[in-house]
């Protein structure tokens, strides 16, 4: 799949990309959004430029059907894709987008986690309700 990376930066990547979601998960706008967070993994299967990520992701923030989902998140997603950027450890292609692909391979896994729990309460609070 491409460069290893080491333990402490998966780490820091999931990190990064838990609190990134998990500080916005209760926004209302926050949900049925997997398919951005999927055009990205796809998109970084060709791209590993941060200058180029970063301005899609701006693209998608400025666009009236993506804003609202995109403008919770782009300014901390973009200050990873930075961060990566500038990681000697990732200063090599192959490293940057090994590590940029699981980066957001790392924001979907857990926007889906967290897209599952709104499910379940959401679902609870309906039972509830019916069985007043």
């Amino acid at each position: 799949m491409g460069a290893a990376l080491t333990a402490a930066t998966k780490r820091w990547m999931v990190e990064k990309a838990e609190g990134i979601l998990n500080r916005v998960k209760d926004d209302r706008d926050f949900g049925d959004q997997t398919s951005q967070l999927r055009n990205l993994v796809q998109i970084t299967q060709e791209e590993s430029e941060v200058s180029v990520l970063r301005n899609f992701i701006r693209y998608q923030t400025g666009r009236k059907a993506t804003q609202k989902f995109w403008g919770l998140i782009h300014r901390e997603v973009i200050e990873v894709l930075e961060e990566i950027g500038k990681k000697p450890e990732l200063q090599e292609d192959g490293a940057r987008k090994t590590a940029i692909q699981q980066f957001f391979g790392y924001l979907v896994r857990h926007y889906v986690y967290l897209e599952a729990l709104r499910r379940e309460a959401r679902n609870q609070a309906q039972a509830a309700g019916g069985r007043r």
